[in-house]
């Protein structure tokens, strides 16, 4: 495994160890020493040294210009060993009351940078013995860093759980910065305020006849285009879900577009009229190998929701609804992008292209189709499986898709569907055939 593969693996896991909480949830720290920090507001970057080979690298694979300040400084430090240190590239700056993760996607156009720093947190990989517990990797990190400008390890502060609201008040609210990191040797916690948001519903599923399982959302874009950022399935009582059904039953328009949610279910899109304020623990703008989160980006035309093409995006992590509002208006000053800009999150390059429109690109094809009918005497069933070949992966689509579509009139919800993604016919293939297996036995006729 090269040096990329196992910073790439070690974000992968460190992403989904953190545990988000918010002030209110102190009580589920645990007990004893914990290690507590600032949030950075920077970009995810390790930093590999060793006698042969110092270098900044970020887990797309991208590395600092050779002629950034930061840079001409890392060949300067002494180190023996072979190390990875885990941190945040920030860009330094004594005009802002904190460090912005848009300013550093900035500093990396410019070659001759003089503002980027690195606050290390963590040691990926050592050949030093004898670094098992956190204190001991800080330890080693400060010393491997004493004396230079543009490298320093994150500053810790020893606590326990009874300090930390303390210490958030202090960092967060009167620093203002982004959270609060804290630790011990077994867990991570990040712990941030709630962020409220403002969005669009473009989309629902339905738990029963009448009640929402979940709904699409998302921020409004000029010229009546509207841009995916999540889905919320925290909604309340089932009184709160047939109230949100009732108004956007209403508002049910046709799309070419199918989007599943994580049970299979899919989306029935709306035209996009309906606010609601959600909160959410924590927004998340790249993936765990540093590429942009791209969502779909829609546009309202002849009362249909057409998808245009996948957009850089970001994606609401840990949402809850709050409440329909009345008052605002599906449009940009009202649940535009400004307002995930004003909690510290950035979307770069937010552009949409006609010309890479998905109505304009090939057609799919069917790969392979099974359709399968049971007849009673009152009612009727059909179950059809599908392979399609999107013709679209050079555009970051799947290459096929695998559709169930399973509708029985005597059931409560007639109609169920289920999509997977596939970018290896054999699989796609595989999964065909198990679904067909576990769906189809004795009294169903096929038909195609």
């Amino acid at each position: 495994m090269n040096n990329l593969q196992i910073i790439q693996r070690y974000k992968s896991y460190i992403a989904s160890s953190y545990k988000l909480i918010t002030p209110e949830q102190t009580g589920e720290l645990p007990k004893g020493n914990l290690f507590a920090s600032k949030k950075y507001d920077g970009l995810f970057c390790c930093v590999v040294l060793g006698p042969k080979e110092k270098k900044l690298l970020l887990p797309n694979g991208s590395s600092v210009s050779n002629d950034a300040a930061i840079s001409k400084e890392l060949q300067k430090i002494k180190c023996n060993n072979e190390i990875i240190l885990a941190g945040e590239l920030y860009v330094f700056s004594k005009d802002k009351k904190r460090e912005r993760h848009a300013d550093v996607h900035s500093a990396l156009t410019k070659p001759n940078d003089n503002n980027m720093h690195f606050a290390a947190f963590d040691i990926v990989r050592s050949s030093v013995d004898d670094l098992d517990t956190y204190s001991k990797k800080i330890e080693h990190i400060t010393k491997l860093l004493e004396g230079q400008n543009y490298f320093h390890p994150v500053e810790i502060i020893e606590t326990n759980e009874s300090k930390i609201l303390s210490l958030f008040n202090s960092i967060v609210i009167d620093q203002q910065n982004e959270g609060l990191i804290i630790r011990n040797d077994k867990r991570i916690y990040k712990m941030k305020r709630n962020i409220d948001l403002d969005l669009v519903v473009l989309g629902f599923t339905m738990k029963d006849k009448d009640t929402i399982r979940s709904i699409a959302l998302g921020i409004c874009l000029p010229g009546d285009q509207y841009l995916y950022v999540g889905s919320v399935g925290t909604l309340g009582s089932n009184e709160k879900r047939k109230i949100l059904y009732k108004e956007l039953s209403e508002l049910v328009c046709s799309s070419p577009y199918r989007m599943s949610s994580s049970d299979g279910s899919i989306y029935q899109f709306l035209i996009p009229k309906l606010v609601v304020s959600i909160s959410v623990k924590d927004v998340q703008n790249e993936k765990n190998d540093g590429n942009p989160i791209m969502h779909m980006a829609f546009i309202m035309k002849n009362n249909k929701l057409n998808p245009l093409h996948l957009t850089p995006s970001v994606t609401i992590l840990n949402a809850n609804y709050n409440e329909i509002r009345s008052d605002k208006k599906a449009i940009e000053d009202d649940c535009g992008i400004q307002q995930l800009e004003r909690a510290g999150f950035y979307i770069n390059n937010i552009k949409t292209d006609p010309k890479k429109q998905i109505s304009s690109m090939e057609s799919s094809i069917i790969n392979e189709k099974h359709v399968y009918v049971k007849d009673s005497k009152d009612s009727k069933a059909v179950k059809k499986f599908v392979i399609l070949e999107t013709k679209k992966e050079k555009f970051e689509y799947p290459k096929y898709l695998f559709y169930f579509f399973d509708m029985s009139e005597k059931r409560k919800m007639p109609i169920q569907r289920d999509v997977r993604p596939f970018n290896d016919i054999k699989l796609a293939k595989k999964t065909l055939d198990q679904y067909i297996k576990k769906n189809i036995k004795k009294g169903w006729e096929k038909i195609f």
